[in-house]
């Protein structure tokens, strides 16, 4: 079997909405990739290889069938490109393998300091519901005339 190994940063995760791509994974192992996550406010994150940042993440090796769904799923290539980037894996040996990187990263995402998708809650900086223009939802707008801070 022809397989393919992908850094999995967020939804792909284990545990995250996302796993159900991965379902046909061979192996599934943590490591880290050195760069930048961000909270996009989306429901997802965004990776970029600049900066010096650990990024917690997983090493997936699917069969290379499953790639084109991933690549949907991901928006390859307006949303994300794919890139080799090394792998530091939990025995300290390094591995090159693709990752998905966003392309811009949007005005409002935050970076997420811990390196962690998973673990970002205690990152998270509050972003208001927009609708898809991009504009504030009613209910949050309301609010900000008003000056009452949402829970």
């Amino acid at each position: 079997m022809n397989t393919v190994q992908i850094i999995a940063y967020g939804t792909l995760m284990t545990g995250e909405g996302n796993h159900r791509y991965c379902q046909n994974a061979v192996s599934i192992q943590p490591c880290t990739i050195m760069g930048t996550i961000y909270d996009t406010g989306w429901g997802f994150p965004a990776f970029r290889p600049e900066g010096s940042n650990t990024v917690h993440a997983e090493l997936i090796e699917i069969p290379i069938a499953d790639w084109p769904a991933m690549d949907r799923l991901e928006g390859y290539p307006r949303l994300y490109d794919r890139m080799l980037v090394p792998a530091t894996l939990e025995d300290g040996s390094t591995v090159e393998a693709w990752v998905y990187v966003m392309n811009i990263i949007p005005p409002q995402a935050k970076v997420i300091p811990s390196g962690s998708w998973k673990h970002r809650e205690g990152d998270r900086q509050r972003f208001p519901r927009q609708d898809r223009t991009g504009k504030k939802c009613d209910r949050e707008r309301a609010a900000s005339k008003k000056n009452i801070r949402k829970e």
